[in-house]
């Protein structure tokens, strides 16, 4: 089988249940993602795909992300806050290093709640709390310097601190310390991080948005890219009712339901499509 990578990349709540739907759509029109090489996980993408290598199957991952019981927190943009953003998306270089740099002090001048309280709610939507194996990769973006950076098995990261701090939106939630620095969310950097991938074979990505925070290449960018490079790619982005849901509000858990039902939905119609690029034959 050739090397095949998944890429999950962020979305809120609201993404990752879309992102489960469509893997459990896709396993049950017989294309089955868990058995991808190397599974890259930004944010919601992040929880995702740990619970996918930990074995979840993908119908147990749609259940959990669309189930009565949500998340622990549910973070609230304040008016105050979304000024803050702006200012770090426009107040400067847009760069994408530099747009993350100015994200990154803003989360780490924030007074939020305790770090160890993010963790731990993480952690409970985790299925396990020790890398699975090492094809889990886990993005984030450093706080003081805007640089991505990866955390795997073996580098020394704590599983839920290294989800946490993938899912660390600046100024809602604090930084995650790992390996004496700070980290803020992987999709700050880009989306889909889906240029990770590159030098894999065939390539799925699952984006629930496509385009990051700041200047970042967007996720069908960055998919033209790993197609020239000479992968063959699979990118799958929300229908419109789901994109207006993520516009509106990707921290709301109350939209999780919908958007796992119409990522199943539309996994019947891209599931062909999907299956060209991930089996052999």
């Amino acid at each position: 089988m050739a090397d095949r990578a998944l890429v999950l990349g962020s979305g809120g709540f609201a993404g990752g249940a879309w992102q489960a739907g469509v893997l459990a759509g896709l396993a049950g029109a017989g294309v089955d993602l868990a058995g991808a090489d190397v599974v890259i996980g930004t944010s919601a993408g992040a929880v995702v795909g740990a619970g996918l290598v930990a074995g979840r199957l993908p119908e147990e991952l749609a259940e959990t992300e669309s189930g009565p019981d949500g998340p622990a927190f549910a973070p609230h943009v304040t008016p105050g806050l979304a000024l803050r953003f702006l200012w770090a998306q426009f107040g400067g270089p847009r760069t994408p290093r530099a747009v993350a740099r100015r994200l990154g002090r803003m989360a780490l001048a924030a007074r939020t709640v305790p770090e160890a309280e993010t963790v731990a709610a993480v952690a409970g939507l985790l299925p396990v709390r020790d890398w699975p194996d090492g094809r889990l990769h886990v993005t984030a973006v450093d706080a003081d310097t805007g640089e991505l950076g990866v955390f795997r098995s073996g580098g020394g990261a704590d599983l839920p601190r290294a989800v946490t701090a993938s899912c660390t939106l600046a100024g809602l939630w604090p930084p995650v310390a790992l390996g004496g620095r700070r980290w803020i969310d992987g999709g700050v950097w880009s989306a889909a991080n889906a240029h990770l991938a590159r030098g894999h074979d065939r390539v799925v990505v699952l984006a629930p948005l496509t385009r990051a925070f700041g200047p970042g290449a967007t996720a069908g960018r960055q998919a033209d890219r790993l197609r020239v490079s000479g992968a063959r790619v699979a990118l799958v982005t929300p229908e419109a009712a789901v994109r207006r849901a993520l516009v509106r509000n990707p921290l709301d858990p109350a939209r999780r339901a919908a958007c796992a039902r119409a990522g199943r939905a539309q996994a019947a119609a891209c599931a062909r499509a999907v299956a060209e690029v991930w089996q052999e034959g």
